[in-house]
């Protein structure tokens, strides 16, 4: 293990830490107490007045390996009420953006938007609209990057209602006017571990106006006739596919030194669990390679906040043998850590 703490590892953690293009930009898991208004931890009312208020209930969503299953509580939306948004960590304008929660649609109707990303300084101007309609008591979802006459589209695949889903939204910027593009995943079972080639909607043609930025996420509830009834759970946006799919866990907000720990269990077939802790926020990576130093998986490259964490490998798609997990951070007071353990599958 090492520490530096010298003037060029300074500088050089800072630069990097500024031009990752990996950043964990979000994250909301409704760890509150039960009955509280979102407006008590850091949400913004922007429309609705008071009927239906955002409250947290129980209890919170799961789906496998998703980092923010079974973390706090939940949000019921119901089929009107008060809408609200939340700021990222850090505006981005660059890129794709992976903005994914778990839903449960209780009830579905004609079909309305309930989620969206708008920018940092707009609380009208929502883009990449989730939505959920009624199909024949089936439930499809649909996504625009701006209104209905824009441009958008539903799930060729119908959902039940009742059980959670996860669902991610797709928003990537392009250099020109009127070209950035939404698409859709939905998932019923374990998260991919690289992202699917096809979405399972889009990407969804749209004339709608570019976003400037994305820096907010926001819960509508709608209209009575128009918008499903449902919970929403462990919102995350990311830069990075893997902030989704390696099951990312934040155990501690606090931690007293580096530390990278031995797997648990190794050997092991095919999943095991690394954990890891930061005394201070940074950019973190953590990468597991094969016995000739090839890269088989990239598990977190995101700014990260101090506290333990615990991440998912999956080796499924790996032959048996004796494979390493390499730690590198680079601290916001400076300080560059790196660490690296030996794991073995077993098949």
């Amino acid at each position: 293990m090492k520490k530096i703490t010298s003037l060029l590892m300074l500088t050089i953690a800072l630069f990097i830490f500024k031009t990752s293009s990996a950043q964990l930009l979000f994250v909301e898991d409704f760890n509150y107490p039960v009955g509280d208004s979102l407006g008590d931890h850091g949400w913004v009312y922007n429309s609705g007045g008071t009927v239906n208020t955002l409250k947290v209930v129980a209890p919170g969503l799961t789906f496998p390996g998703y980092g923010s299953s079974g973390v706090g509580n939940s949000v019921r939306l119901f089929s009107t009420g008060e809408d609200a948004y939340k700021n990222y960590t850090t505006p981005d304008s660059s890129g794709s953006q992976y903005a994914s929660f778990m839903v449960r649609v209780d009830t579905a109707r004609t079909g309305d938007y309930f989620f969206a990303l708008i920018s940092s300084t707009s609380a009208t101007n929502y883009t990449a609209r989730v939505y959920a309609k009624d199909s024949v008591g089936l439930v499809s979802f649909g996504i625009s990057k701006g209104t209905l006459a824009s441009g958008q589209g539903y799930t060729p695949f119908n959902y039940l209602p009742g059980v959670t889903y996860l669902l991610v939204a797709k928003y990537t910027f392009n250099p020109s006017t009127l070209d950035d593009v939404v698409s859709l995943y939905v998932f019923t079972g374990t998260v991919p571990v690289t992202e699917p080639p096809v979405p399972t909607l889009g990407p969804v043609a749209s004339t709608a106006t570019d976003a400037t930025n994305l820096g907010r996420v926001a819960v509508r509830q709608g209209t009575s006739a128009s918008s499903p009834t449902l919970q929403i759970d462990g919102i995350r946006v990311s830069k990075s596919w893997s902030n989704i799919a390696t099951g990312l866990v934040n155990t501690s907000t606090v931690a007293s030194t580096f530390k990278l720990s031995q797997n648990y269990p190794n050997p092991f077939n095919p999943t095991t669990k690394i954990s890891f802790a930061l005394p201070v926020s940074g950019l973190v990576t953590l990468k597991v390679y094969n016995a000739i130093g090839k890269e088989v998986s990239n598990l977190v490259n995101s700014r990260m906040n101090a506290g333990s964490y615990t991440v998912d490998f999956n080796g499924a798609n790996l032959n048996s043998g004796v494979y390493f997990y390499h730690l590198e951070i680079a601290g916001e007071n400076g300080q560059v850590y790196s660490d690296q353990k030996k794991l073995m599958l077993v098949k």
